[in-house]
């Protein structure tokens, strides 16, 4: 991702300097080939201090999209708490899908923000049976556009939901831009005031590599939640404070 807001590293239009009162065109390294941009020097320091927790690996695909949807904004104990209780509860999409708002909201209340929560888990699972046969290996086994397409349009999940997703059960390399991930990003100045999750998601990935995403979007929310909170940031003990550009 092109780090725009600091030095235009990736920009591909000639830079037109005067030497020796001759015209000479430089065109800039992109960061692929050249140095190392802010954004990867960033999370090369954070990937020392933060262990990637593939959280998915012990849920079914349906599972995960729950827990995806109830991890927003909400600590990860407590969604553990009620992802457990809902796979005690129900079993498979179609289980969620003839239960009751009601009988969702009792099972997944540790999770906070339950009666809304509840609403969305059960229009999801419903869309699931009526067009999939509550089947995600349908729309799982399509290419990632195709799969997306099919998933964000789905009331209650969306283009980020979808994008995480589809990197944890599919292994896509995308980086999903969280409220964390935006908030740092913000706090960094790479992210501007126009940006939107689209545009925010293709600078971040035109800035790391595939290979690097998943991990880059594990630890970016990490120290999010631990250090660059919304409120009280821990900016005594941020490793990357040199990198900020907005006081806080």
């Amino acid at each position: 991702m092109p780090s725009v807001v600091l030095d235009g590293l990736g920009d591909e239009r000639p830079v037109i300097t005067n030497l020796e009162h001759r015209d000479t065109f430089i065109r800039r390294t992109p960061p692929s080939i050249g140095m190392e941009t802010k954004l990867q020097k960033i999370v090369g320091i954070l990937s020392k201090k933060y262990e990637i927790n593939e959280w998915w690996m012990e849920y079914t695909p349906f599972e995960t999209l729950v827990s995806i949807i109830l991890s927003q904004r909400t600590y990860w104990k407590n969604v553990k708490i009620a992802i457990e209780r809902f796979d005690e509860r129900f079993n498979g999409v179609e289980d969620v899908a003839r239960a009751s708002v009601k009988e969702i909201e009792e099972v997944i209340k540790p999770a906070g923000l339950y009666r809304v929560r509840a609403r969305r888990i059960k229009n999801i699972a419903e869309d699931l049976v009526e067009k999939y046969d509550g089947k995600t290996d349908k729309i799982l086994n399509l290419p990632y556009d195709d799969a997306r397409k099919k998933l964000a349009p789905i009331k209650g999940i969306g283009p980020k939901t979808a994008d995480v997703f589809l990197m944890a059960i599919k292994g896509e390399r995308v980086l999903p831009v969280d409220v964390h991930i935006f908030r740092i990003m913000k706090r960094l100045g790479i992210a501007g005031e126009r940006d939107d999750y689209e545009s925010l998601r293709t600078k971040l990935e035109s800035d790391i590599p595939p290979e690097e995403r998943m991990k880059a979007h594990l630890i970016l929310i990490e120290f999010g939640r631990q250090i660059c909170s919304a409120q009280n940031p821990k900016c005594e003990e941020c490793p990357i404070r040199r990198y900020r550009e907005v006081t806080l």
